[in-house]
């Protein structure tokens, strides 16, 4: 599936029954808008950027494919082999969302034979690509549908034995107007996070939170589990943390202040970093958008007991997330 990238910022927009648009970005394999038609007019239900070009310098991975491995690695390096792989280190001394040049920072190649329901994004990474072994071809496959549903599908394979760990990092806010997502009502069907250190790296130890502020398995708003004061949440300054998901198909679910939207996320994936948007800064403010990114467990490479990320010839990595909003009626 190897095509030569372009360039330049080219756009893809997919339109549904209702009038829906998703607006795609080669850039990044990113989302820019998703644009609903509701009773109180039209709702971009995502953070972006006014102009395309914006993207090329944003430091927030707005809307953007994240990889070749997703969220943070310790040290900026993993063993393979025998054999001691140093990659990009951007994030203190760590590495982060697939480094500086990771697939955020890439124009990806745009598929023109699929359904107009449908954007398909290729890259190629070459051997060595900040720091991982093995050629890498890789999609992103975004398909909307007529009952207003997002699904992504993340796909790769490699000539040789590497890691991979794809996520979106799309920042979502369901509610009208110019406002933050401190009133948003959160559900993660998971009892246990990721314990973490100062670095927000994970020890390889699962944290029970039953009855505690970050137990979201009834639906709970953002503002409460801030004011909660867990020790997490106050040292972190915020929520950034990976939820293990109990079910197979991992679900989770966001409901704008008002209740006339929610959005129902379901994955493949075994964990879901939710992050607050704490940290979000110009043109945006603290707390405008807040993300939902299935994934792999962090610093999964030096965490034998985690579930592998290892891709292997002759192996396809492939990860589905859907993204279902459901207006009030």
């Amino acid at each position: 599936m190897t095509q030569r990238s372009p360039d330049s910022l080219m756009e893809r927009v997919l339109r549904n029954a209702h009038g829906d648009c998703v607006t795609l970005l080669n850039y990044g394999a990113r989302l820019t808008r998703i644009e609903l038609q509701l009773p109180d007019g039209v709702r971009n239900v995502i953070c972006g950027y006014k102009d395309n070009a914006e993207y090329l310098t944003d430091p927030y991975f707005m809307g953007a494919t994240a990889g070749r491995t997703c969220n943070r690695i310790a040290g900026a390096h993993f063993k393979l082999g025998g054999v001691n792989y140093p990659l990009d280190v951007n994030d203190g001394e760590n590495h982060l969302h697939g480094g500086a040049d990771g697939f955020h920072n890439r124009y990806w190649s745009i598929d023109a034979a699929v359904p107009d329901d449908t954007g398909r994004f290729l890259l190629w990474s070459a051997d060595g690509d900040q720091g991982y072994p093995g050629t890498l071809e890789a999609s992103v496959t975004y398909r909307w549908t007529d009952e207003r549903e997002l699904v992504i599908q993340m796909e790769a394979e490699t000539d040789r034995l590497t890691h991979v760990n794809m996520t979106n990092h799309a920042y979502f806010n369901l509610a009208a107007g110019d406002t933050d997502v401190l009133g948003h009502r959160l559900h993660i069907a998971g009892r246990q996070i990721l314990q973490v250190n100062e670095e927000l790296l994970p020890t390889g130890d699962f944290l029970d939170i039953t009855g505690s502020g970050l137990d979201l398995r009834q639906p709970v708003a953002l503002c409460d589990v801030i004011e909660s004061r867990h020790p997490l949440v106050v040292r972190t300054g915020g929520m950034d943390f990976n939820y293990i998901l109990d079910e197979s198909e991992g679900c989770a679910g966001l409901e704008s202040p008002n209740g006339d939207l929610y959005l129902r996320m379901t994955t493949t994936c075994p964990g879901l970093q939710m992050y607050g948007g704490q940290k979000l800064g110009p043109p945006f403010a603290p707390y405008r958008g807040l993300c939902l990114e299935p994934q792999h467990f962090p610093d999964t490479p030096n965490q034998p007991t985690f579930p592998s990320t290892l891709l292997a010839p002759g192996e396809r990595y492939s990860q589905t997330t859907r993204y279902h909003f459901i207006a009030a009626v």
